[in-house]
């Protein structure tokens, strides 16, 4: 049909079709709706069918196209859009959200032509998978594409090597194998691979590959969070950074604010979507430690992270059995579920989402492993002292020094270990029908000389509360004293060190600044890994730290990495959610600081010895401070620093005398 498009008759129901369209889209001319019409619909039956089923149900045009009985209403959703339509709304798959052409209806609803087969999939024949069927067998059961792949009547002889391999690929010389198939002939413009699909992105008109196209970046010239749309790896840009021309991109037919290439879910929004199908109860209901956690997730830095995290094994299974409402969310609920990482990741991203009150896990984990240790015990009377010891005598004092802080990895073993010495005197007594209350020097003695027997040295500090606690009589244990620092000090070295950390930028900043407060302050690593922003002050453009109850001015460029440290403070290894950590040095997760463990791994490829060089530097500094002033200003007991005065041989027996008598202005 050619020239102007004929009116309807009278009493035609396309009068109605019309105006409900000049009602949504009053910027287009009548003539153009009438055009857009005889495009979806040839024929008069078939204009009376698509009107009858846009006028019964106009949300199809604004996007409920998918639920559409005709394929005319698609064809006129498309018409439309291109004579300009605004109001008008471009169905999407209700399965992928990807903006594809929809096929057929599927129980109701149009589904794309990847996406259709899914839905028809059923239980394979041979693997027994619920997969779509690609060919049937002998006895008429389906048979998924895997399996007919593996099935050798599906293959057929390669014409480069002649074997009867799988087919791979169909040339102009005909089907070759996997191992014969051609690689691409485009490099992806960004990362230059040729392993995964590469199609010309419409963006840019350069070939892009399928990994390149999925990748999340931080524009470089806007600094938000996107998917890549053009740029450099090194100097990526996303769609409003590439190409500020609104008209040029299609926008999320959810959200209706990011610019994409099509009409499909942005990532955010199909994330949101699936942790709103994963978080919603079989009662409708959606737990509210869950919907903060939806919140967090779909707000995150990186969704892309998100959504991979949700693939992985197991956690889908854990989201479902929270969400099903029979117990309200709580960290005593999740005690009672199987323990591993994707347990502790979840508990820790519900701390960080506001969903669950912080929780000190490793005290948590402290006070769970010594109950299991004191159950184990099969004698009361040996119970009943373990627990005494264990919970009245370490549990309690390490609270009392915690001060609001949390149980470092150090304080954790030390109580592990003296707890497992007294589980393990406790055994040996009992092995020999012995208890502490009829055990003897003799019997101590030969405890304390048995070689196969571990944790001997730090049995006697049980064996001496036990004779406070008249628990044991006449019992002397030896104690271990610390009386000067083992190895060299070599000062020469220190000083090497220092200047290496301090000029060499290769290191990682974090691991440099720890360095040199070990180097130049005698700093622990349990003292280095729980220090946080707060001990960190500014005043009159110079940076000071606290390390005792006494500011330290940092000299430059210390000042600097650890003004760096306190603008990012992000984990190392990075996390589902990632938010800034008040930590200066952050663990695997924000709420945690490093563990010294791991600190001391990373001081030792940088070829430092954490122990030895703090003991040269507290030798070096106690031998030109007053005990006084070194431990109000690094932090150590004052016991410490006298004796490690005495061992440095640092005169300052008259320093009380002197400052006594200085003038005070």
């Amino acid at each position: 049909m050619t020239g102007r498009p004929e009116p309807p008759a009278p009493d035609d129901p396309v009068d109605a079709l019309l105006d409900l369209l000049a009602g949504l889209e009053p910027a287009l001319a009548r003539e153009a709706l009438l055009a857009a019409v005889n495009r979806a619909a040839a024929r008069p039956d078939g204009h009376r069918r698509l009107a009858q089923a846009i006028v019964s149900q106009p949300d199809l045009l604004t996007g409920q196209g998918a639920r559409a009985e005709t394929p005319s209403v698609l064809r006129l959703i498309d018409a439309l859009a291109e004579a300009g339509a605004r109001a008008v709304v471009v169905p999407s798959c209700p399965r992928c959200g990807r903006g594809k052409q929809l096929g057929p209806p599927i129980e109701g609803v149009r589904l794309c032509h990847g996406c259709g087969p899914k839905a028809r999939a059923v239980a394979c024949g041979r693997c027994g998978k619920i997969r779509p069927t690609a060919r049937r067998n002998d006895n008429g059961q389906p048979l998924c594409q895997n399996c007919w792949h593996q099935d050798p009547r599906s293959w057929k002889p390669c014409v480069s090597c002649g074997n009867n391999r799988r087919i791979a690929a169909v040339t102009e010389a005909g089907p070759v194998c996997q191992s014969c198939r051609p690689g691409h002939d485009l490099p992806c413009s960004f990362c230059g691979s040729t392993s995964s699909r590469v199609g010309i992105s419409r963006a840019i008109g350069k070939p892009v590959c399928e990994r390149c196209r999925k990748r999340w970046i931080v524009c470089s010239n806007c600094g938000t969070g996107a998917m890549l749309k053009g740029g450099t790896l090194d100097e990526p840009l996303c769609a409003r950074c590439l190409n500020p021309d609104p008209t040029f991109w299609k926008r999320c037919a959810v959200c209706q604010t990011t610019w994409q290439l099509s009409t499909a879910e942005c990532a955010r929004c199909s994330l949101d979507r699936k942790l709103t199908e994963l978080f919603t109860s079989p009662a409708g209901a959606t737990p509210r430690e869950l919907d903060q956690l939806r919140e967090a997730l779909v707000q995150a830095d990186r969704p892309d992270s998100v959504d991979t995290w949700l693939t992985r094994p197991g956690v889908s299974t854990t989201l479902r059995e929270l969400a099903s409402g029979h117990r309200r969310l709580s960290h005593e609920l999740i005690d009672t579920m199987p323990a591993g990482l994707t347990l502790k990741l979840l508990r820790s991203m519900l701390v960080t989402a506001g969903a669950l009150p912080d929780r000190d896990e490793r005290l948590t984990a402290l006070q769970g492993w010594i109950d299991q240790t004191i159950a184990a015990r099969t004698v009361p009377e040996h119970h009943r002292i373990l627990h005494g010891y264990a919970v009245w005598h370490h549990l309690r004092r390490l609270r009392g020094r915690l001060n609001s802080q949390p149980v470092s990895h150090q304080q954790a073993r030390n109580v592990r270990q003296h707890v497992t010495a007294a589980a393990a005197v406790l055994d040996w007594l009992e092995a020999r029908e012995l208890t502490l209350a009829t055990c003897t020097q003799a019997h101590l003695d030969l405890w304390l000389t048995d070689h196969t027997q571990s944790h001997r040295d730090r049995s006697a500090n049980f064996v001496r509360w036990a004779v406070v606690h008249r628990h044991a009589f006449r019992l002397t244990a030896p104690s271990t004293r610390w009386h000067a620092p083992s190895g060299p000090l070599d000062q020469d070295r220190r000083w090497d060190d220092a200047r290496r950390l301090l000029h060499d930028e290769t290191c990682p900043t974090a691991d440099r600044a720890a360095g040199l407060l070990i180097i130049l302050y005698a700093q622990k690593l349990t003292d280095i890994t729980a220090l946080t922003i707060n001990h960190v002050h500014q005043r009159d453009g110079h940076t000071f730290l606290y390390l005792g109850s006494r500011p330290i001015a940092l000299p430059t460029p210390l000042d600097d990495l650890v003004n760096e440290l306190v603008a990012i403070r992000k984990p190392r290894g990075g996390g589902v959610l990632n938010p800034e950590s008040a930590w200066l040095f952050p663990g695997r997760w924000s709420e945690r600081p490093l563990t010294e463990g791991a600190l001391a791994r990373r001081l030792h490829e940088l070829g430092l010895n954490p122990r030895q060089d703090r003991n040269t530097a507290l030798f070096a500094l106690a031998a030109e401070l007053p005990a006084a002033i070194l431990a109000k200003t690094l932090g150590i007991n004052i016991k410490g620093a006298i004796q490690w005065q005495k061992i440095a041989a640092g005169d300052w027996s008259t320093y009380a005398a002197d400052l006594s008598q200085r003038p005070r202005t």
